[in-house]
C-alpha cells in the first residue's frame, strides 16, 4: 500500500513537471512569436517612415515650383500625352520644377492666349510662326535673349524671324514645317495616273482617277470649316508668281491676276468634280482623313499627318511629292512651324526657360519630332542632322523648306489672316450657293474670286494704316 502511495506521488510530481515544462515551452514559443511580430511591426513602421520621407522630399520638390505648358495637337491625341507626362517626369527628376501640361486645339489658341497675356493662366506656350508677332504686339510675350537658348545661328533662318518684332526676339523655335502633294500610290497605279509636278498634270491625274473610281474621289480639301484655309490659298498663289503684300509689306497685293488665278483654280476643284461638294464646308482634319482613309487619291497635308497615317492606317500605299508648280513654272509652299513663348505675366519666367532649353535640346527635340510623336521638322540645326530626316518622304519636305514663303513677322498679321481666310470662306459659299441651282461658269468664278479679293486687300490695307 505504501508502495502504491509512493508511485502515485512520483507519478503526479512527474506529470506535474511535464506539464510545467511544456508551458513553459509553449510560452517561450509565444514570447519568441511575440517579439518576432514586434521586430516586423518595427521594421514595417522603419520602411514606411522612410516611404513617407520620401514621399514629403518629392512633394516639396514638386511643389517647390510649378508651371503651365501649353502646346497644339502635334500628335495623336494619347501619343502626345503619354510623351508629354513622361518628359514632364523626367523634367522633374532633374530640375525640381513640375510641368502641368494642357493640349489646346488649334481653334481656341488665339482667344486663349489673348485672354492670358491678361490673366495669367499659363507661362509657356506653343505658338504658330504666324502668330508670334502679333501676340508680341501686345506686349505680353517676354523678350527672348537667343543666346540663353543656343545663340540666334542654332535656328532656321525662316523659323527664327518669325520669332521678332522689330530687332527684338520674343520666342524660340521649336519646329518646322511645309506643305506637300500625298498621293494614294494603289488609286494612282490602278488609274493609270502618274504623279503631278505642274496644275495641270494635278487636273489631268484628277481626271483619271474620277473615270476609275467615280466623282469627288481624286482629292480631298478644305472648306469654309478650315481655320488654316489661308495656308491653301498662299501656296497656290506663291505657285503662281504673286504675293499677299508689297515688298515693304505696306499693301496688299493678292487681288492680282496671280491672287485671282489661284483661288479659281481651287474653286475649280469643285467646279470640276475632282473634289467632293462636302469638301466646299470641310476643315482640314477632315480633308486629311479622307485621304488617310483611303478614300481619295490626293491631299496636300504637312510631316504631322505622316503620323496620322501610321497612327490610323499604317497599311496605308502612299507617297509624297513637291507642290505641282502653277502657270509661271514658279514653285511654291508655305513655310511654317511653331515656336515656344513665354508670358511676360509669368512669376515662373526662369523655370520657364528652363522648360524651353530642355525641349530644344537635341535628345528631347528628335524623340518629339521622330515619327512616333509629331513626324515635324526640328527648327534646331543640329536636331535636323539626324538620320531620320534623311529619308525621302521627310527630304521632300526640307527641300520644299528651301523655297517656301514665310509670312511677314507683323503685329497684325492675324487680322490681315483672319481677312483672306474670311473672303475666301465667301468665295466658298457664294459658289456653293450658286451650283445648287446648275453648273457655275468660269467667268461667274472668276468674278466671284476677284470681287472677294478685292475686299480682303481692302480689310489688309485698313489693318496696315491703323497698326502704323
Amino acid at each position: 500500500m505504501k508502495k502504491s502511495l509512493l508511485w502515485i506521488v512520483v507519478l503526479v510530481l512527474s506529470i506535474s513537471m511535464i506539464a510545467a515544462f511544456s508551458l513553459y515551452g509553449c510560452k517561450a514559443e509565444e514570447v519568441a512569436e511575440e517579439e518576432v511580430a514586434e521586430e516586423e511591426v518595427a521594421e514595417e513602421e522603419v520602411a514606411e517612415e522612410e516611404v513617407a520621407e520620401e514621399e514629403e522630399v518629392a512633394e516639396e520638390e514638386a511643389t517647390g515650383e510649378t508651371i503651365t505648358f501649353w502646346a497644339m495637337p502635334n500628335a495623336p491625341a494619347e501619343a502626345h500625352l503619354a510623351w508629354m507626362e513622361e518628359k514632364a517626369a523626367d523634367f522633374l527628376a532633374l530640375t525640381g520644377i513640375t510641368v502641368n501640361f494642357e493640349e489646346v486645339g488649334w481653334g481656341d489658341v488665339v482667344p486663349k492666349i489673348t485672354a492670358a497675356v491678361i490673366e495669367p493662366t499659363a507661362d509657356v506656350t506653343q505658338v504658330g510662326t504666324t502668330q508670334n508677332a502679333q501676340f508680341a504686339a501686345t506686349g505680353g510675350l517676354l523678350e527672348i535673349d537667343m543666346d540663353e537658348f543656343g545663340g540666334a545661328d542654332a535656328f532656321l533662318v525662316a523659323n527664327l524671324e518669325s520669332t521678332t518684332l522689330g530687332d527684338k526676339y520674343y520666342g524660340v523655335p521649336w519646329f518646322a514645317e511645309s506643305r506637300v502633294l500625298f498621293y494614294n500610290k494603289d488609286m494612282f497605279e490602278e488609274a493609270g495616273a502618274t504623279p503631278p509636278t505642274t496644275w495641270d498634270e494635278e487636273v489631268a491625274a484628277g481626271e483619271k482617277i474620277v473615270a476609275q473610281y467615280g466623282e469627288g474621289k481624286a482629292i480631298a480639301m478644305a472648306g469654309t470649316n478650315a481655320w488654316d484655309l489661308i495656308h491653301n490659298f498662299a501656296a497656290l498663289l506663291y505657285q503662281g508668281g504673286g504675293s499677299i503684300l508689297n515688298e515693304d509689306n505696306t499693301e496688299a497685293t493678292l487681288n492680282s491676276p496671280a491672287g485671282v488665278e489661284a483661288m479659281v483654280f481651287y474653286i475649280n476643284l469643285l467646279a470640276k468634280g475632282l473634289a467632293d461638294p462636302a469638301c466646299a464646308e470641310y476643315n482640314q482634319p477632315q480633308a486629311d482623313a479622307a485621304f488617310i482613309a483611303g478614300n481619295v487619291a490626293m491631299v496636300v497635308m504637312g510631316p504631322w499627318n505622316i503620323s496620322g497615317i501610321l497612327n490610323d492606317n499604317p497599311e496605308l500605299n502612299y507617297g509624297v511629292v513637291e507642290l505641282p508648280v502653277g502657270p509661271t513654272g514658279i514653285k511654291g509652299s508655305f513655310s511654317g512651324g511653331s515656336n515656344l513663348v513665354i508670358f511676360a505675366n509669368s512669376e515662373h519666367q526662369e523655370a520657364a526657360k528652363q522648360w524651353v532649353n530642355y525641349l530644344i535640346s537635341d535628345d528631347v527635340m528628335l524623340s518629339y519630332t521622330n515619327k512616333d510623336i509629331s513626324n515635324m521638322i526640328p527648327a534646331t540645326l543640329s536636331a535636323l542632322t539626324d538620320p531620320y530626316y534623311q529619308t525621302p518622304e521627310m527630304q521632300t519636305f526640307i527641300t520644299s523648306l528651301e523655297y517656301a514663303t514665310a509670312y511677314p513677322s507683323l503685329g497684325v498679321w492675324v487680322d490681315i489672316e483672319n481677312a483672306i481666310a474670311g473672303e475666301f470662306k465667301n468665295v466658298l459659299t457664294a459658289y456653293l450657293n450658286m451650283s445648287a441651282a446648275g453648273p457655275v461658269t468660269q467667268e461667274v468664278i472668276e468674278q466671284i474670286a476677284q470681287g472677294s479679293l478685292n475686299k480682303a486687300a481692302a480689310k489688309i490695307d485698313a489693318a496696315l494704316a491703323a497698326a502704323e
